[in-house]
């Protein structure tokens, strides 16, 4: 399957701005919005990683400003054939009149007790989430909420992801030279140090707008991993010029 996406053409300087805008909208969501999202509500973590929910996926859709309109994904039922019950959507991702994105998303009737209407709303919120994570270029961050895929999605999604962080020493926890685990044992993220937490808090203090949102942020310090916790710190510290 092929999606295209129209872009804009122009020299090196609209090149630099869109990379230059992309990096600061990164750095902007580490150090600002990725703390004071909710674990177990926009997000579960799954075997180490962020699964992003329904829920979170629509806070993303408000901070970068976008707008999703669902069709039925043709494409993708026909690659199906003949197998019963299955829906299928692509979520269209705009910002003002322009396509910006998208994602695709399958669920099968069987998969939730021939409930045909949950199956649409299963479907539809696959590919709202697949088309957030993709457009946002978090996949790095996020993996897709595993409670919205099918289960055959769900097998290769999982050895896919499992495959994608085995060998990177940052992600989703750093590794120590004397860390070892058991084969087969699931590596819990390292808690971030009171030396990280207390230099974050302290940038928080000096650099956010007093209000609800500071207040929240400041919360949710402490549940940070120790690498999370890095990233939010070079994303203040961008932010802030440092």
């Amino acid at each position: 399957m092929t999606t295209e996406i129209a872009t804009a053409t122009g020299g090196i300087t609209e090149f630099r701005a869109g990379v230059d805008d992309l990096i600061n909208r990164r750095s902007y969501f580490i150090s600002r919005v990725l703390p004071i999202l909710a674990v177990n509500a926009d997000f579960y973590v799954i075997k180490g990683r962020r699964s992003l929910s329904k829920g979170g996926a629509e806070k993303l859709l408000s901070v970068y400003g976008l707008t999703a309109i669902f069709h039925k994904d043709s494409e993708t039922l026909e690659s199906f054939g003949k197998t019963e019950g299955v829906v299928a959507y692509v979520c269209t991702l705009k910002r003002g009149d322009n396509i910006v994105g998208q994602g695709r998303g399958a669920a099968v009737a069987k998969s939730n007790g021939g409930d045909i209407n949950k199956t649409i709303k299963m479907a539809q919120k696959s590919s709202f989430i697949d088309a957030v994570i993709r457009t946002t270029g978090l996949s790095d961050i996020f993996t897709q909420d595993l409670e919205s895929m099918p289960e055959f999605a769900i097998q290769s999604h999982t050895a896919i992801e499992e495959a994608s962080v085995a060998d990177d020493p940052h992600y989703p926890y750093e590794r120590s030279g004397n860390e070892e685990s058991e084969e087969g044992a699931e590596m819990e993220p390292v808690p971030a140090s009171e030396r990280q937490i207390s230099y974050l808090r302290d940038l928080a203090m000096q650099n956010l707008d007093e209000g609800a949102e500071k207040e929240q942020y400041m919360a949710n310090i402490e549940s940070l991993s120790r690498s999370d916790c890095s990233e939010a710190i070079k994303g203040m510290l961008a932010m802030v010029g440092r």
